[in-house]
């Protein structure tokens, strides 16, 4: 099944381990290049500062060619085996 949206999963660190499709779609990088990188590297330069927790809302990424992509995001939490904070996973699709 294809979906529109864009899927990303960071671990507690905000680095990238999962990437969709659909992310590459909206933003042009492709998984390879996307996995293991920083989530913040996507936002553009308007993103809150390193340390700020992502929060569902618009926001702006970063398209691999540079310009900026409008986008709605929803951050929910990942957690781990005992229900410490692992990570997150981003869905984000057209604002």
């Amino acid at each position: 099944m294809e979906d529109a949206s864009a899927v990303v999963v960071v671990d507690a660190r905000g680095i990238v381990t999962g990437w969709s499709e659909g992310a590459r779609r909206l933003t042009g990088h492709p998984a390879e290049e996307a996995v293991g990188r920083a989530v913040r590297e996507f936002l553009a330069a308007d993103a809150p500062p390193p340390g700020t927790p992502l929060a569902s809302g618009r926001a702006a990424l970063r398209h691999r060619d540079g310009h900026s992509v409008p986008a709605r995001l929803t951050v929910r939490p990942l957690l781990g085996v005992v229900g410490t904070p692992a990570g997150q996973v981003i869905t984000a699709g057209p604002p």
